[in-house]
This record gives C-alpha cells, structure tokens and sequence, in this order.
C-alpha cells in the first residue's frame, strides 16, 4: 500500500537491454548490501546480462517502477509447481517507497494466478545465524522455514573424521548462535564504517 501511495507501480517485464541497465545501475548503487560487500557491484552492463540471461526458458522479470525508472527488479524460475526467488534487489535510495514488499506481492500474485503451491526465497537460515534483516523480512512477508531432511553418509576414511566431527555444518552451523551473530554485527558496523568513508 505504501509503494501504491508513493507512486511505485510493479509489472513483468521483458528481458531487454532497458532492463539489463536498469538491473546494471541497482546493483552499482552501493558497494555493501546487508552489512557485507555487495558480489554483483562494479560489473559492466555486459557482465551483468550475460549473468541475468540465464533459464530464460523458466524464468519470469518483474520490475518495480517510479516513473521510468526501475528500482527494483525479481528474477523468478519456475521449477514444476514451485517458484523460486533468484534474484530481488531494489535500490537503497527508494527504500522508503518499499519497492521489495511491492514485488514480493506480485510474486505471490503471480503464483496464485499460475496455481503455483510453493514460492521459495532461499535459505530461511544460514547455519545458526538466526538473527538477520533479511530473517525479518522473511517473517514479516510471510515466508516460514520448512525443514527437510539432510543424510550424510560417509564414503571414506576422511568422510567418516568429517561425519564423526560434525564438519560438514561448516563454521556457521559449528559456532553458538551467539557467537554467530555478534560476528555477523561486528562486520555490519565494519563494512558500514567502510562505506562511510567512501562516500
């Protein structure tokens, strides 16, 4: 309602050369996203459509606009009777308008009128990092943490010292929660720090 009232309108979109520079300027709008150096920033319009122009087959663009600009942009796939999230980003300058919740709603629109069962955003969680913004954006759009089952079988000598120790968790899912996000915070307050400076 709020991007409705602030003049965001949301829509698909095809994939053209508008779009590919629409996608290329979100993501060179700032170097750090969610508290961490942003993969995609710096790359060249031709980087970036040879990036995006993948699962064409499957795929579906929504965009979300203020007048002509693009400001936020879904990537959707479409696996069967599932939909998944590929990419949503939208630029920090327009965050008051909240051009994310907008597209999650065209998604879930989207879906529906597909008769897709499922629309999936990733991971709910990465290890025992429990505590994040993008964990809040989930649950405050929505989104719920489905379980399933994962069987580690050892092969070998190694995979058995790798089972018997747990290593396969990785260091996230080794770690107290605590720990996990106390870390997580310190290098949010690095990287903002950083970004300060830059700018």
């Amino acid at each position: 309602r709020r991007s409705v009232k602030r003049g965001v309108t949301v829509r698909t979109v095809d994939i053209d050369d508008a779009l590919i520079q629409g996608i290329t300027e979100i993501y060179n709008e700032t170097p750090i996203r969610q508290g961490k150096p942003f993969p995609h920033y710096g790359k060249d319009f031709s980087t970036i459509k040879n990036e995006t122009c993948t699962l064409l087959d499957r795929s579906e663009f929504i965009g979300a606009y203020h007048g002509n600009e693009l400001i936020g942009f879904i990537k959707l796939v479409y696996l069967g009777n599932i939909a998944s999230i590929l990419n949503i980003v939208s630029k920090n300058a327009h965050y008051d308008k909240r051009p994310t919740n907008a597209l999650i709603a065209k998604a879930v629109e989207l879906c529906s009128q597909k008769g897709i069962s499922y629309l999936l955003y990733g991971r709910y969680t990465y290890g025992k990092k429990t505590s994040s913004p993008l964990i809040e954006f989930k649950k405050r759009n929505g989104f719920e943490e489905v379980r399933v089952p994962r069987y580690f079988i050892p092969l070998t000598l190694w995979g058995r010292v790798v089972v018997g120790l747990r290593l396969y968790r990785g260091l996230l899912g080794l770690l107290p929660s605590s720990v996990v996000n106390f870390m997580v915070d310190v290098r949010s307050k690095f990287f903002d720090r950083i970004s300060r400076k830059a700018a």
